[in-house]
């Protein structure tokens, strides 16, 4: 009995390490696809010509961000020129533009994004290996590996290292990780801010579960890490540093956004201040109420699903929606979400949002036939529609079976936790007796 045990076990193990295979394979495709979608129309000086990069749906930040960062001037990130995004962004920004500065000066504006991308392709790959190893089934993997956004929007700008940092703090955190896990979180804010989303959840978490200590570890060491990465930057280039706390405060509504629109139903822009005022209260006051319902459907073990529906409110509530944000939902929907339908229909929606988005950029020019903004409307109040649905279904629903045995954070599990299998196994032999 126990040898057949052992070759279903084995069995078991080979074909989850050849579904894995293939899902590395078509995450590779599909990263490969993505590159080649912007790189099909950049020219090697650099040029856009006839708004090819909307119409062509090829527009990438990482292209024009090389002459108006002023790394083709070899400027220093922060110190010779500020960057409009958080010191490991500016990082990465450096080290591609010291990569390319090898090469030939003709063609550095196309190799900066290839670099670029390079590395975005290894952090996606990165966070679909940290998705396995927190116990997704193959199936579930795919919706990292193969979604249409991840195609369309992996090599848009500088987020998968980040997402690799938030993903690899829940990883962590599962594993009973919590000072690791914070690191990674603080590290992730570093790069982009939204990785900050889950370490509240690890902290209450933890204070709930009466575990004080790692609560003030996880905390601690998350400031700790982005102190490191920020404090040095900040002291030797401080107006360089303060750009991206700068401009995120006085940036307009974004098209992308719900402001936006009231805005056009209003028939006249709101004060910055007052955008900025009721969209963190608005953010804040949601987080809270999704907290409040989603702790009571399931164990502290799993207040870290509850970052899903909070950055969905985040995404519904804030002055700016950039494309790829959708990104961040991608591992989130894949390791709390129950349902495939609304995560179908959000890929369906963003995809659809990003079809419209670009050709009506490329209208505001007035050179070309484009949607209006009428048209791109409807796909953003669907995809905001969907953005609802998910946020509901992932704080009303939980499923701990999504994540298999191999994520069960043993080492932080209570004493009822760890005596239940037990006390299963002792009802099943009891029901049998009878």
């Amino acid at each position: 009995m126990s040898q057949a045990v052992d070759d279903h076990r084995d069995r078991a193990d080979r074909t989850r390490r050849f579904g894995v295979a293939l899902v590395v394979a078509v995450c590779f495709l599909a990263l490969v696809a993505g590159w080649w979608t912007k790189a099909r129309c950049l020219a090697d000086d650099g040029n856009w010509t006839q708004g090819e990069e909307y119409v062509r749906w090829c527009y990438s930040d990482v292209f024009p961000l090389w002459f108006a960062e002023r790394l083709n001037e070899g400027a220093v990130p922060y110190v010779d020129h500020p960057v409009e995004y958080p010191v490991l962004t500016g990082a990465q920004m450096y080290v591609a533009a010291q990569v390319v500065e090898l090469g030939e000066e003709a063609g550095r504006p196309r190799a900066f994004y290839d670099v670029t991308s390079v590395i975005n392709v290894v952090a996606s790959l990165g966070v679909l290996g940290l998705l396995a190893v927190a116990g997704l089934h193959p199936r579930r993997l795919l919706w990292w590996a193969a979604a249409p956004t991840l195609v369309v929007y992996a090599t848009l700008n500088w987020d998968p290292a980040a997402i690799l940092c938030m993903v690899g703090a829940i990883v962590l955190h599962l594993r009973g990780r919590d000072t690791l896990a914070g690191v990674a979180a603080g590290i992730g804010i570093a790069a982009k801010f939204l990785p900050g989303v889950v370490i509240p959840f690890i902290v209450l978490a933890r204070l709930r579960q009466g575990n004080v200590r790692a609560a003030v570890a996880h905390a601690a060491a998350a400031l700790g890490a982005w102190a490191v990465c920020n404090v040095p930057v900040a002291l030797v280039a401080p107006e360089g540093w303060r750009r991206f706390f700068d401009l995120n405060r006085q940036r307009p509504a974004d098209f992308d956004s719900l402001w936006f629109l009231a805005e056009r139903i209003r028939g006249g822009v709101f004060e910055v201040s007052f955008i900025n005022t009721w969209s963190a209260i608005g953010v804040v006051a949601g987080a809270v109420a999704i907290t409040a319902v989603g702790i009571r459907r399931r164990d502290p073990s799993a207040y870290w699903e509850l970052a899903l529906p909070v950055f969905c409110w985040f995404l519904i509530t804030n002055k700016v929606y950039s494309p790829q944000y959708s990104l961040w939902l991608l591992p989130l929907a894949a390791l709390a979400l129950r349902r495939l339908a609304p995560f179908a229909a959000f890929l369906v929606a963003d995809l659809m949002v990003f079809a419209i988005r670009f050709p009506f950029f490329a209208g505001l020019t007035g050179s070309l036939q484009a949607p209006t903004y009428d048209i791109l409307v409807v796909a953003l109040l669907l995809r905001y529609g969907i953005l609802a649905w998910i946020l509901v279904e992932s704080t009303l629903d939980h499923d701990p079976s999504l994540l298999g045995r191999r994520a069960l954070p043993a080492a932080t599990s209570t004493a009822a936790e760890r005596a239940a299998p037990a006390l299963a196994g002792a009802a099943r032999r009891a029901t049998r007796a009878t």
